[in-house]
């Protein structure tokens, strides 16, 4: 237990656990210095939710002066993208990291739901694809 009293029985895999496989996939993106990402696909929807890995803040809803860094970071909408310190722990395992892009581009989503900012809500695949162009090359 931990102070919020939230529960954590296991660590989430590679595969998604026996109650909600064939209605969700999921995927580890891994990084380096202990960050991974459990990105989500529930295939009914064809929506990926994911936490840090593209962020797609909106500019009139950030502070004045934080506008410019966070355009300069690459983590405005539309386009979104991920924050440099992520891409920096991400490159150290790229090819894995690159791996799990492919696979969640596969999936195809129609939207992708993001922790950070505004989702892709039309055409998620291809938004996908430009936010993470960094990491396909």
């Amino acid at each position: 237990m931990r102070k919020s009293r939230l529960r954590l029985d296991h660590d989430l895999a590679g595969a998604a656990p026996e109650p909600w496989a064939g209605e969700i996939e999921q995927r580890v993106v891994p990084g380096a210095g202990g960050f991974r990402e459990v990105a989500f696909f529930h295939q009914p929807s064809r929506s990926l939710l994911l936490t840090d890995l593209v962020q797609n803040l909106e500019p009139g809803k950030l502070p004045p002066l934080v506008r410019p860094l966070a355009r300069l970071a690459g983590v405005t909408a539309p386009e979104g993208g991920t924050p440099a310190y992520l891409r920096a722990l991400l490159r150290l395992r790229r090819r894995d990291a690159a791996e799990a892009a492919r696979q969640m581009l596969a999936w195809q989503p129609e939207r992708v739901i993001f922790a950070h900012g505004a989702w892709f809500e039309l055409d998620g695949t291809a938004a996908l694809r430009r936010a993470l162009s960094w990491l396909l090359r």
